[in-house]
C-alpha cells in the first residue's frame, strides 16, 4: 500500500514539474529612457550682427551691436550719444564711471550672454541704458517674431546737416503708435535755437504745430509748413530716423551710427582731417580740419588763401549731399579738396560693417607729440600691408622752428634724430629703446610714432 502512495506522489510532482516548464517564461526587459534632446544650434536667435537703441532722454541715449553666433553673445559694442546727437568720445571723457561702463559692460554682457547684469557703480544711468539697448538687439535677434513694428519708447533721431545746423526728434511710440513728438533744432555753432526768442514767426509756428501733425499723421510723411520749408525737411528727417531705431526688425545699414575720425596722406603741406557722424546709415555731418608740415592746425577765419578757406566751408555740405566722399573739387583747392576727400573716405571705411583685415590704412601718416617748453616732435610714417616702411622726424623748438641738426651742438640729440627711423621700422613698433643721453627727445619721437599709428588705424 505504501509503496502505491509513493509512486503516486512521485507522479503528481512529474506532472507539475513538466507543466510548469510548459508555461510561458517571462523576457527580462531593460526600461528605456527617452534620449534627451539638446536645442538645435541657433535655437533662439539668428547668427548675426543686431543694433539696439535705448531710450532717449534729457541725457540722450545708447546704442548696441551685439554680435550672436549658435545662441552665444560672441561680440557688444556700446555707444553713447548726447542730447544732441552726438557720440561721447571715451577716450577723452572726464567722467571715470562712465568710461568704466563704457569699457567693462561689454565682457559682462558676454559671460552673462544676456542683459541681466550688475550696472557700474557711479554710472547707473549709463548701465541702464546699455542693458535695454542690449536686450532690445536681443529681441530683433530672436527667431521668434514679436507681431509688433516698433518697441515701444521714446527714441531720439537726427536730420543731416547744413550750414543752418540739423533737426533733432524726440518720438515717443507706443503699441506701434506716434503718441508724442519733442522737436529741437542745433544751429550752425552746435546751440540749441531758442524758440522763445526766435525772430522767425514762421519758425516759431512750426516749432510748435508740427509735433501734432506727426502724432496725428502717426507718420513722418508731413506736408510743408508754410514760410518753415526748410524746417519742416529736418523735422520731418529726424523723425524717420528715431522711428527707424524703433523699429524691431532692422535692414542692417552699411555703415554703423557714431563719429569716425580720419585722417587723409601727410605731404610736404601737411594733411587733412575728417570727423564723419553717420545716423541711421547715412552721412548726417561732416567736420573738416587742415593741419600745416609741422603739425600746427591752419585758422580758416584768419587764413589768407581763399579757395582754402572755401574748400572748408564748402565741401562738408558737398560730401553731406552727395553721401560720398568723390566730390568736385574746390577750384584753386585741388590739393586740400583732395586730402578732404581721402580723409573723408577712410572715416567712412571705418564706419562700414566691411571692414578690411588690415590693422593700418597704407599711405603716408603725420602727428606731433604733445608740446612742452623744449617745443614738440614730429613724425610722418610710411605704411604699407601693416608694415612700417619708412619714418622721418622733426623736432619743432620751443619758438615753433625747426631744429637744424647739421648744425646741432649736442650730439646724443644728433644721434637720435638720425638713428630712431630704422629702429621704428625695424621693430615695426613706436615701442623701442631710447638713445642714451636724449631720453626727452627719444620719449617725444615715440610718442609722435605712436599717435601716428593711431591716426592709420582702420578698426
Amino acid at each position: 500500500m505504501w509503496k502505491w502512495r509513493i509512486t503516486t506522489i512521485l507522479i503528481i510532482i512529474s506532472i507539475v514539474i513538466t507543466g510548469c516548464s510548459l508555461l510561458p517564461t517571462k523576457t527580462k526587459t531593460t526600461a528605456v529612457l527617452p534620449e534627451l534632446q539638446q536645442p538645435p544650434e541657433g535655437a533662439v536667435y539668428n547668427n548675426g550682427n543686431f543694433i539696439g537703441y535705448s531710450d532717449a532722454s534729457d541725457h540722450g541715449y545708447s546704442m548696441a551691436i551685439v554680435t550672436i553666433e549658435n545662441d552665444k553673445i560672441m561680440n557688444v559694442i556700446l555707444k553713447e550719444f548726447t542730447e544732441l546727437s552726438i557720440e561721447k568720445d571715451f577716450s577723452t571723457y572726464e567722467y571715470k564711471p562712465s568710461v568704466k561702463a563704457h569699457q567693462q559692460l561689454p565682457r559682462k554682457f558676454i559671460t552673462a550672454g544676456n542683459s541681466q547684469v550688475d550696472g557700474i557703480s557711479g554710472a547707473t544711468a549709463s548701465s541702464v541704458r546699455y542693458r535695454q539697448a542690449v536686450e532690445r538687439a536681443l529681441s530683433s535677434a530672436r527667431k521668434q517674431k514679436s507681431t509688433n513694428i516698433y518697441f515701444n519708447g521714446t527714441f531720439q533721431g537726427r536730420s543731416k546737416a547744413d550750414n543752418h545746423g540739423y533737426g533733432i526728434a524726440l518720438v515717443k511710440i507706443q503699441n506701434n503708435k506716434i503718441t508724442g513728438v519733442e522737436i529741437k533744432e542745433v544751429n550752425e555753432k552746435g546751440e540749441l535755437k531758442d524758440f522763445n526768442t526766435y525772430p522767425y514767426e514762421p519758425s516759431r509756428k512750426a516749432y510748435r504745430e508740427i509735433p501734432g501733425q506727426f502724432v496725428k499723421k502717426n507718420s513722418p510723411d508731413i506736408d510743408n509748413f508754410t514760410g518753415a520749408t526748410h524746417s519742416t525737411e529736418k523735422y520731418r528727417e529726424a523723425v524717420a530716423n528715431a522711428m527707424a531705431k524703433a523699429r524691431i526688425i532692422k535692414e542692417l545699414p552699411d555703415l554703423i551710427d557714431g563719429t569716425y575720425t580720419a585722417v587723409s596722406d601727410a605731404d610736404n603741406q601737411g594733411y587733412s582731417e575728417a570727423a564723419v557722424t553717420v545716423e541711421n546709415g547715412m552721412i548726417a555731418d561732416v567736420k573738416l580740419r587742415e593741419y600745416d608740415e609741422l603739425s600746427t592746425e591752419k585758422n580758416f577765419f584768419t587764413y589768407r588763401y581763399e579757395p582754402s578757406v572755401n574748400a572748408n566751408r564748402e565741401l562738408p555740405w558737398a560730401f553731406i549731399s552727395a553721401q560720398s566722399p568723390r566730390v568736385d573739387a574746390v577750384t584753386g583747392a585741388t590739393h586740400s579738396s583732395t586730402h578732404y576727400s581721402q580723409a573723408v573716405e577712410r572715416a567712412l571705411a571705418k564706419a562700414s560693417w566691411h571692414k578690411s583685415q588690415q590693422k593700418y590704412f597704407n599711405g603716408v601718416f603725420q602727428a606731433k607729440s604733445t608740446t612742452d617748453k623744449h617745443g614738440y616732435c614730429v613724425a610722418i610714417v610710411k605704411l604699407q600691408d601693416d608694415k612700417i616702411q619708412d619714418v622721418t622726424l622733426k623736432d619743432v623748438d620751443e619758438k615753433g622752428q625747426l631744429k637744424d641738426f647739421e648744425n646741432y651742438p649736442y650730439e646724443p640729440s644728433k644721434r637720435a634724430h638720425a638713428e630712431l627711423p630704422a629702429k621704428f621700422v625695424r621693430s615695426n613698433s613706436y615701442q623701442v629703446d631710447v638713445v642714451t643721453g636724449a631720453t626727452h627727445s627719444s620719449e617725444k619721437y615715440k610718442e609722435a610714432v605712436k599717435k601716428a599709428l593711431e591716426s592709420a588705424t582702420l578698426r
